[in-house]
């Protein structure tokens, strides 16, 4: 089929975006012209369509995270940690937002994978310096670079699979390139908080809990310290213990009854939060499995293995950088499934003989394209952190994301 017919949907999609129209006015657009133009029976149609829904609507862990952050939140547990990090820091609140991008990173290597840790740590940053753009950028750069380089992440096995080296050789190899996009998301909040000041609305918070005494204080932030706690290191701790015990079920009960023992809320009020605390999440990511239905039948009519292989018609001298060009355009539409498209441009280059580090960095590219993906559920825990619509999240992350793929491209010219 021709290739311009085959991205035809995917255009419509991208356009409607871009003018603004409600995401699944884009996506069924696109989706009809898919069925259209791919002569998809509708009884099919509607089974492809029906399980985004149901992919999205899996994700149980970050739908617990989310749920657990959000009681935390409302027992003022967020809070009290922020009133103690600017009591500490002063007037260094950058200070605070950078770390918290390292921690984000961090968590998000050792996991391999980036939205539960961010369901915990974007609500920190938003109590403590507001939604600042270049800070949630940050956000977003260092978990991409983070969950595709990890050795516990399915987007390296693949891709050292593909370069033919052991998976913890290529992580160790990629590690330079990892702590540099880690850098630029630290750098990114730092400047951020300086250039834009906090956007926190008012300073109630600071008002309501500025005579209170440090010693209640820490009482107070324990549930949300220990829940960052175990989310983080939760992994490490179960392999020390030699026994599964920080499960994210078990996470979320303990955070519940410390909820209970170190705020005003009593048990029921406890768990009435956490329930409550899902229903941000729930609705987003019903939205996000509908479009990702729409998404699905681009697929099914082969429009991303379409654009995978534009990779393979241009010269051997410049395969990678436009591999990774190639690679952030494919993942905006189809951010879920960053493995997925990992595998239909991998063979491609890997065909062509570039190396690893080259490799790895167009699986940064992928990572970083998913940050302005409307069904990249890391999209849609910042949308909650920081209490934005995804829409608002991808226009913030899109000037610094182009950046970083710019970057990329002059990276892969010299090692590729």
């Amino acid at each position: 089929m021709n290739t311009l017919l085959l991205l035809l949907p995917l255009i419509a999609i991208m356009v409607l975006l871009i003018r603004r129209q409600h995401m699944l006015v884009a996506g069924a657009a696109g989706g009809i012209l898919a069925i259209l133009i791919g002569g998809i029976p509708l009884a099919d149609a509607g089974g492809i369509f029906t399980k985004g829904a149901a992919s999205m609507l899996a994700i149980t862990t970050p739908i617990l995270y989310a749920a657990a952050a959000m009681m935390v939140g409302k027992a003022g547990s967020i809070k009290a940690a922020v009133t103690l990090a600017k009591r500490g820091l002063g007037k260094q609140v950058g200070l605070l937002a950078a770390f918290m991008v390292l921690i984000q990173a961090a968590a998000s290597y050792m996991a391999g994978m980036g939205a539960g840790n961010t369901m915990v740590t974007a609500p920190l940053v938003f109590a403590a310096v507001g939604a600042v753009p270049p800070v949630i950028a940050g956000m977003a750069i260092a978990t991409a670079a983070s969950f595709t380089t990890s050795p516990a992440s399915t987007e390296t096995i693949i891709t050292a699979q593909f370069a033919g080296v052991e998976v913890t050789t290529h992580a160790n190899g990629m590690m330079p390139y990892t702590a540099l996009f880690w850098i630029i998301g630290m750098a990114l909040a730092y400047w951020g908080v300086r250039k834009y000041g906090s956007l926190v609305t008012g300073d109630a918070a600071d008002d309501e809990m500025k005579d209170v005494p440090a010693g209640k204080l820490w009482i107070q932030a324990i549930p949300f310290i220990s829940l960052l706690t175990m989310v983080i290191l939760g992994g490490k701790l179960n392999g020390l213990l030699g026994v599964a015990l920080f499960t994210p079920g078990a996470i979320v009960l303990i955070a519940t009854l410390l909820t209970f023992l170190c705020s005003k809320m009593n048990l029921n009020e406890s768990f009435t939060a956490f329930v409550e605390g899902s229903r941000f999440i729930l609705v987003t990511l019903f939205e996000v499995g509908l479009f990702l239905g729409f998404i699905n039948m681009m697929g099914e009519i082969g429009t991303f293995k379409a654009i995978a292989g534009l990779a393979g018609a241009a010269p051997a001298s410049i395969i990678a950088p436009v591999a990774a060009i190639i690679a952030f355009v494919v993942a905006i539409p189809s951010g879920a499934m960053a493995a997925g498209v990992l595998a239909l441009i991998m063979p491609t280059i890997a065909a062509i003989g570039v190396s690893p580090a080259a490799m790895g960095l167009v699986a940064v590219s992928v990572g970083i394209g998913t940050q302005v993906s409307p069904v990249q559920i890391n999209v849609a825990a910042l949308s909650q952190g920081f209490k934005k619509d995804i829409v608002d999240i991808i226009r913030m992350n899109i000037p610094y994301v182009l950046g970083t793929l710019a970057l990329i491209v002059v990276l892969t010219f010299f090692i590729g």
